[in-house]
């Protein structure tokens, strides 16, 4: 294997998550652009490689550039829509009525952690999907219980609570991605 294919090699590894077809046209062009700074500096392929930075950086810069794929993304969707159903407040009903879930808070925790994340990561669109999806989800629960069990009821302080961890979960999806692409300056690198 050339040094100009373990570079690349590892910048494809620093690109995981993007669009095939978009990764590998980078990847094609920057194989393109190292033979002529080689070509350019008298055949120094070493030299051409080190002034590409390191690949790691190289390959992070690109998937912030063009972000996830479509496959990744998708995942990012499902995983939040599950954290959402397991974050619902009650996830049993007993011949004694709704059996709260101890677990609830914990995992809407980690919910709001997940979409704090996805929004960084993937961008604010996906976040705000993720964020639409998880509250759509927490509500299909809180009604497919409602309609299993007509005779319960939840505390007003409870139902409130759950309305507005629910709506607040599409603010935390969409904000932080917001915010990252008002606060980081365009890179000039690539």
């Amino acid at each position: 294997m050339t040094p100009v294919d373990e570079y690349l090699d590892q910048v494809r590894g620093a690109m995981a998550g993007m669009e095939p077809r978009v990764r590998d046209d980078i990847l094609r062009e920057l194989r393109s652009h190292l033979a002529e700074s080689a070509a350019a500096d008298g055949g120094d392929v070493a030299r051409a490689i080190q002034s590409m930075g390191s690949p790691a950086q190289v390959g992070r810069e690109y998937r912030r550039v063009y972000g996830y794929g479509r496959a990744f993304k998708a995942v990012f969707l499902v995983a939040a829509a599950a954290f959402a159903i397991l974050s619902a407040p009650v996830l049993m009903v007993t011949a004694d009525g709704p059996v709260p879930n101890p677990l609830s808070l914990p995992l809407l925790v980690v919910l709001v952690a997940w979409l704090l994340w996805v929004s960084a990561a993937a961008g604010s669109r996906v976040g705000l999907l993720a964020g639409l999806l998880a509250f759509a989800a927490r509500v299909a629960v809180a009604a497919a219980l409602a309609v299993a069990n007509p005779g319960a009821t939840s505390p007003l302080l409870g139902g409130a609570f759950f309305v507005l961890s629910s709506v607040l979960l599409v603010l935390i999806g969409w904000l932080p991605g917001t915010a990252k692409k008002a606060w980081t300056k365009p890179g000039a690198d690539l």
